[in-house]
């Protein structure tokens, strides 16, 4: 008999989990930036400078973060003298003008049988040595600036700048800190809106539209009241919990709530 009682509950606790999920009058879900990243550096090396604070409020392309870039930027001076440096199309062009300048005399002498056939080719063939170099000369100027460009972009890299305008949440690494690109830095967030994500009962998707607010409570000393803005339910129901995945977002825009603040969501 035991046995039989045992095995009954045991077959009645996922209609029981079920029930519990389903018949739920609220759930609770944590507000978030909806824009957050966590900012780490695209070189190794050491932090040379933290122009912000934790706290502080950046526009975006406001400079983060300002790693080591000694190294770096000596190469850009070496590739900017490569760069711009003539001498050698000047050569060439030199030795071009030359070559062309003997097989026009070659070629007027053989006009008038004072030089071999032999020697215009030889001329000839100068000038297209000549006018070899001078491509090449081209092209190695060219490399040169591509370089320039490559050094100089690897230089940007050493100065973090804010993806878009955000507030600095949270700092985790010091100036003169060696740290590598796996490392976090810092956490940045744009406070003007939050996001909520919560896991509801498949029975209150249909109760939730794009054109109506949803009202909820802040978990707060005061049971604040917010107007949540409904922004998707995804398409997939977990067959675990039968539950469904929604976002909603809050217009923050005054600053009133703190990020990681509880929202207590009611059944719609």
């Amino acid at each position: 008999m035991k046995v039989v009682l045992i095995s009954l509950l045991v077959a009645l606790l996922p209609f029981v989990s079920l029930a519990q999920t389903v018949f739920s009058d609220s759930v609770t879900a944590i507000l978030e930036p909806v824009q957050k990243v966590e900012i780490r550096t695209a070189v190794n090396g050491r932090i040379e400078a933290l122009p912000v604070v934790e706290g502080a409020t950046v526009s975006k392309g406001d400079v983060l973060v300002v790693m080591d870039s000694n190294v770096q930027r000596a190469r850009v001076d070496f590739a900017k003298i490569s760069a711009e440096s003539d001498g050698a199309i000047l050569r060439a062009q030199t030795v071009l003008a030359q070559a062309e300048a003997l097989r026009d005399r070659v070629q007027t002498a053989r006009s008038k049988g004072a030089a071999q056939a032999w020697e215009v080719t030889q001329t000839e063939q100068a000038v297209e040595l000549a006018q070899a170099d001078l491509i090449l000369a081209k092209e190695a100027r060219d490399q040169a600036v591509a370089q320039l460009d490559l050094e100089q972009a690897t230089l940007d890299e050493f100065s973090i700048r804010a993806p878009f305008s955000a507030t600095v949440l949270q700092k985790a690494a010091e100036t003169g800190e060696t740290i590598d690109t796996q490392a976090v830095i810092m956490e940045i967030g744009n406070l003007d809106r939050l996001k909520a994500t919560a896991f509801v009962p498949v029975a209150w998707v249909n109760g939730f539209t794009v054109d109506r607010a949803v009202s909820a409570l802040l978990d707060d000393a005061g049971a604040t009241e917010v107007s949540l803005e409904f922004i998707l339910a995804d398409k997939r129901i977990d067959p675990a919990s039968r539950t469904v995945r929604v976002v909603f977002e809050l217009d923050n825009s005054d600053r009133s709530v703190l990020a990681g603040t509880s929202v207590v969501i009611s059944r719609p």
